[in-house]
């Protein structure tokens, strides 16, 4: 098996846990019985998303035990803030065409009313 760790930055785990926090992610954190750090990610109730880093003594991600390493998990995290906001748009953009055909429908005596 080929050895993958790689030094992680307390400033990129951090990042990591602001997007999850963002994302509204679940965090569980534990320290196993080698002293090195279990960071799980997951949704809460729908079991849609859970991920785990392992992070050693040295600081180092250690891609061979987690399900993922830190570099792909930022990447997906960064994904699923994007669609997040892609979302929020539609969202806008839907109800704003619902809030036109409203108008659209109004009488004239509606729009005297409204003052339009």
């Amino acid at each position: 098996m080929i050895e993958m760790t790689i030094k992680i930055k307390t400033t990129d785990l951090l990042e990591l846990l602001a997007y999850a926090g963002q994302l509204d992610l679940s965090i569980f954190v534990k320290q196993d019985k080698d002293g090195n750090y279990v960071v799980k990610f997951y949704e809460l109730y729908t079991n849609n998303f859970d991920e785990r880093v392992i992070i050693t003594k040295e600081c180092e991600n250690d891609w061979n035990n987690g399900t993922c390493s830190c570099e792909y998990l930022m990447d997906t995290f960064v994904d699923m803030l994007k669609q997040k906001e892609q979302e929020k748009v539609k969202a806008k953009e839907r109800k704003l065409k619902q809030l036109k055909k409203d108008l659209a429908s109004l009488s004239d005596t509606d729009r005297k009313h409204l003052g339009l």
